[in-house]
């Protein structure tokens, strides 16, 4: 378990983490979500070795990873947004590079690279210079040689920015396949639709603080329960405001034309059963449709 414990950090007198607190287990793949995209940094900085709190411990297994002559900075691999490539080293080379940094010597480190360039499918840029390769490929460039020395915890930051839909599902099938090979991840991404069901818990952040977290389905169907409804209907307007009226779920309803606006705290079970009391009122309903403003709000930076 990685555990951040009344963790503050501050940066030109304004704290970027403050008292921040969060467990994470093994095994899972973490969204840092929200607004506050200083916090996220910080914490995925901070979690690699590279920002010791002022104050607060960061724990891996009950231990600090900031206690001397740790090599806690061994199990994790940090990939940043700016990724600091050496443009005038051929791939290999600077594979090579980062596998004599780990002291990573004789028939394993070569027998890891040739893993890396299969898994990334990066073998036909294999004696390229790092300066002609495309943008597109630069994330999974950086990502290859953040696990290089094979670490339980990725910390990434942005894995996805740039990548259109296309090569998000390439990167989000390679993440899948660390995961089933026992690496848990920490990521820092806006999420996208394709996201919600690869991110498996996520945790909030407002103001230097985890605001909340918990399972992305709980999360999400929190999110959804705050955002209103807009239902249009056809015929039966006081007929569908008399069951609205009636359910103890429903609050906040206006009416726009033919339109109708209202919030609903109930989960998808509750909402079939209002939309069927909606029906057998005789109201005509054309649509019924959630306005995901609120959602995105959440699970967008």
């Amino acid at each position: 378990m990685l555990e951040f414990q009344n963790v503050t950090i501050s940066r030109d007198n304004r704290k970027i983490l403050d008292n921040l607190n969060i467990e994470i287990e093994e095994g899972l793949i973490l969204g840092l979500l929200g607004a506050d995209d200083a916090a996220k940094t910080m914490l995925l900085e901070a979690a690699s070795g590279g920002q010791q709190p002022d104050s607060g411990q960061i724990l891996l297994e009950n231990e600090s990873i900031y206690q001397e002559k740790t090599e806690a900075y061994l199990c994790f691999g940090y990939m940043p947004k700016e990724y600091g490539f050496y443009e005038l080293l051929r791939v290999e080379e600077y594979f090579e590079l980062f596998l004599s940094l780990y002291k990573i010597n004789g028939r394993y480190r070569q027998k890891r690279m040739e893993e890396i360039f299969s898994l990334f499918q990066l073998e036909k840029y294999r004696n390229c210079f790092i300066s002609e390769i495309p943008t597109e490929i630069r994330p999974f460039l950086c990502l290859a040689k953040t696990i290089l020395h094979d670490p339980k915890w990725l910390l990434l930051d942005e894995p996805f920015a740039d990548l259109n839909i296309t090569y998000r599902s390439e990167m989000i099938r390679i993440l899948l396949i660390l995961q089933e090979q026992g690496k848990s991840i920490i990521l820092n991404s806006p999420m996208f639709p394709d996201l919600i069901d690869f991110i498996t818990n996520v945790a909030i952040l407002e103001n230097g603080k985890v605001a909340t977290e918990g399972k992305t389905d709980a999360i999400y169907e929190n999110a959804l329960k705050k955002s209103p409804v807009r239902m249009h209907v056809l015929a039966g307007m006081e007929e569908a405001l008399m069951v609205l009226k009636k359910n103890t779920l429903v609050d906040r309803v206006t009416v726009d034309g033919m339109d109708v606006i209202f919030h609903f705290n109930g989960g998808e079970k509750e909402e079939a059963e209002l939309l069927n009391d909606l029906v057998l009122s005789g109201a005509l309903i054309q649509n019924y449709l959630r306005d995901r403003v609120n959602i995105e709000k959440i699970f967008r930076r």
